[in-house]
């Protein structure tokens, strides 16, 4: 019987869980940069995402090789070459990393809210008495309510704070305590903390831009663990230079990096971090099991978890 073999970019760690979790499958480890042509016999690849200079690079001869699948390190699929989304089956992450991007969210929301750099003394001349509101009581906007709106919503409930939605579909959301939103007016207009977390689509891009961001609530604070495309950042700078919003907290930009100098790097009202927020321990087991469980519904004649709609955008 003919062994199945596996192209692996997902590092080694990932590659030794797969090793002892299957002995009777042939895994090649890769790195990060397809930059040879696979063996014929390798039926699957587990694939990272690159660069823009790597994305921009010509379709390699005899792609698809001899692949049968591959598979995502992420939800979303942006950062991967366009032709390798061709031919075979792509399968994304999709709601491995919800709980920890939640995580970071609803740090961001406790930092801004509590004013806890403000209120840090490291002087004499700083010990001072500063107030700041509670967070119950407060509403948090969610622009999308998949894996990572709901885990965000149920952090949010159980501190006692309002939750207003507003995804594509018109049905109901399905969670006790959660208002939907009319439309990304009035999410804008009735949030204190908005997080958007939807995927970064043809549909999405640039929604939050001039027209929405002078809708906003007085204060308001926008978060974005989404995509760098949904946020029109010249639009965003001046909202922010301009009083409309109080703090922007974000963890993806367009283009990533930023070139040097962006003045998102230092602005005073801006916390920023490098697409960091899905990084942890947890998802990387979260990402081996889905794909162990995804291998064993494929080689049963089924078809693995989360296919990726190209049409669609995820």
């Amino acid at each position: 019987m003919t062994r199945l073999v596996i192209a692996s970019q997902f590092g080694e760690e990932f590659d030794g869980w797969l090793r002892a979790a299957r002995p009777d499958v042939d895994v090649l480890s890769l790195p990060p940069v397809l930059d040879a042509p696979l063996p014929p016999q390798v039926s699957v690849l587990l694939a990272v995402p690159v660069s823009a200079e790597v994305r921009a690079r010509p379709e390699p001869a005899g792609w698809p090789y001899g692949l049968r699948w591959v598979q995502l390190n992420s939800t979303g699929f942006n950062n991967y070459p366009p032709w390798m989304l061709r031919g075979p089956l792509v399968t994304s992450a999709h709601g491995t990393s919800s709980e920890t991007i939640a995580d970071w969210v609803l740090a961001c929301v406790l930092q801004r809210a509590l004013r806890l750099p403000e209120r840090r003394a490291r002087s004499r001349e700083q010990w001072r008495r500063t107030p700041a509101p509670a967070l119950a009581g407060s509403t948090l906007g969610l622009y999308g309510f998949g894996g990572i709106g709901r885990a965000l919503a149920r952090r949010a409930l159980a501190l006692g704070m309002h939750v207003r939605a507003l995804r594509r579909q018109s049905a109901a959301l399905g969670m006790d305590g959660v208002q939907q939103a009319a439309d990304i007016a009035d999410l804008m207009a009735t949030s204190d903390h908005l997080a958007l977390v939807a995927p970064g689509t043809d549909a999405t891009r640039h929604v939050v831009n001039a027209r929405t961001l002078a809708l906003a609530r007085p204060g308001l604070h926008l978060i974005n663990v989404a995509r760098g495309s949904l946020v029109d950042q010249p639009a965003l700078i001046e909202a922010l230079d301009a009083g409309r919003l109080s703090w922007a907290s974000l963890d993806v930009t367009e283009p990533e990096p930023l070139p040097e100098g962006h003045p998102l790097y230092a602005h005073p009202k801006v916390f920023l971090t490098p697409h960091t927020c899905a990084i942890s321990p947890q998802v990387r087991r979260a990402v081996f099991d889905k794909f162990m469980r995804s291998l064993k519904a494929w080689e049963a004649g089924g078809m693995p978890e989360d296919p990726v709609d190209l049409e669609r955008g995820y």
